[in-house]
């Protein structure tokens, strides 16, 4: 009897859930229509010179306390706010002379200050929703109000990035539950990973007897005008063997630092270091940590030890992922990004937590990054509805990440930008 834990959502096995992944992007090929025939077969496929980048996003659902993640210290009204939440000056680990990391932060500290890691603050949008599920919705789309849109932000990206490899599987959401709207695109299939054992399978639910013959690549002969759908098929049956046989031998190569990792998102993001070191050609992951909403940042009450608990496994994870970056050779090509869809409130509630807020802070990791402090810190006198006012646009930091990064163009994706985009990289990148 078969293992019910081999069983996925949707009653996909683990063998099934491997092969559709990397064998169905022929379907987002045919609504781009005809031309992709030639494109597959004889064409090698235009690809800007950010291919080898990767892009890790982890959203921190449930809206993260950013005011006691980096603290104002010194500031009288943060203190006078939070008599029994504050972080007191002792005990944080300052990065300038009025911000200072939570103390559970502290395995970032030499991150930090090797300029690897930037800290963008202000970030929001206007008028921004309170609620968990709109704020969501706002920042996987990137068309905040809009509640009809079905496509995330990142999900037409992929669908950009489509017309340069047609046959490539660009995103993964790594996790469980339904995949985040987030990476939800008009062509594009997203391919679930929940842990290591869903990628290991050694024959796919086929015979490979009649696959090799698939797999024969197309006569050399064969000019563009000529291609056939005989060949597009074996083009892409071809791509999507060799993806699977490269997925196989880095999970062949044993890793026990994945399986000693202490938490969850570690282990998820040494799996994530494991795949982008196999060259699979995954421009974008994406992580879940928290939940579903409201999420395990939704500290409304007793924040303390909830909130220590979070950012300790948060700084662990994102501490050792940086060293395997920097012992396997690509921190140069990975950029790391933390969200949360609001901040929280500057007071305490009663319940010795904090409510909904407006603006956050984003963490972002790599060698390519401006490290360092980005921006103004918001304002504790001039509040929005208790949370912080933003002023920089959540949009703002996603076109950089397209532009500079993925080599998508912003204007495709998000449309018109409300303002200037962030200086998130090093000049030159």
């Amino acid at each position: 009897m078969q293992n019910p834990q081999h069983k996925l959502v949707d009653g996909l096995t683990r063998r099934q859930l491997l092969w559709r992944a990397f064998s169905a992007a022929p379907v987002p090929l045919v609504t781009f229509g005809a031309r992709r025939l030639a494109a597959t077969t004889e064409e090698s496929c235009e690809v800007p010179h950010h291919k080898n980048r990767a892009l890790i996003i982890i959203q921190l659902t449930g809206g993260n306390d950013i005011l006691n993640t980096v603290v104002p210290f010194e500031d009288s009204a943060y203190h006078k706010a939070r008599p029994t939440l504050r972080i007191v000056a002792q005990k944080a680990i300052p990065v300038t002379d009025s911000l200072a990391f939570h103390p559970a932060l502290k395995p970032l500290e030499d991150v930090f200050r090797a300029g690897t890691l930037a800290v963008v603050q202000g970030v929001g949008y206007p008028n921004s929703s309170r609620g968990h599920d709109e704020a969501l919705r706002d920042w996987h789309t990137a068309r905040p109000g809009d509640e009809v849109e079905r496509t995330g932000w990142l999900g037409r990206a992929c669908d950009e990035l489509l017309t340069h490899n047609p046959i490539a599987v660009h995103a993964v959401f790594v996790g469980r539950g339904k995949p985040p709207q987030a990476i939800i695109g008009r062509h594009f299939f997203v391919p679930r990973i929940t842990r290591e054992d869903d990628l290991v399978d050694t024959q796919p639910p086929y015979e490979s007897e009649s696959l090799s013959a698939i797999v024969t690549p197309a006569e050399a002969s064969r000019s563009a005008a000529e291609a056939t759908l005989v060949d597009f098929v074996r083009e892409v049956a071809r791509q999507a063997w060799d993806l699977r046989r490269k997925v196989i031998a880095v999970l062949e190569k044993s890793d026990d630092l994945v399986r000693a990792s202490r938490f969850d998102l570690e282990r998820v993001l040494r799996l994530i270091g494991r795949l982008i070191q196999a060259e699979l050609g995954i421009r974008i992951f994406y992580v879940d940590f928290g939940g579903p909403p409201p999420g395990g940042f939704d500290t409304h009450a007793n924040q303390l030890e909830n909130h220590d608990a979070l950012l300790s496994e948060l700084a662990w994870s994102l501490k050792s992922f940086v060293t395997m970056a920097e012992r396997g050779g690509f921190l140069d090509r990975v950029l790391l990004m933390t969200f949360s869809e609001f901040g929280r409130t500057l007071a305490e509630n009663g319940r010795h937590g904090t409510e909904h807020g407006a603006a956050s802070s984003l963490f972002v990791v790599g060698s390519a990054v401006n490290g360092g402090i980005l921006g103004e810190h918001p304002s504790l006198s001039d509040l929005d509805q208790g949370g912080l006012r933003y002023h920089t646009d959540f949009r703002c930091v996603y076109a950089t990440l397209l532009n500079e990064w993925l080599g998508v163009s912003p204007a495709a994706v998000l449309g018109k930008l409300p303002g200037p985009t962030v200086p998130l990289l090093k000049p030159g990148v």
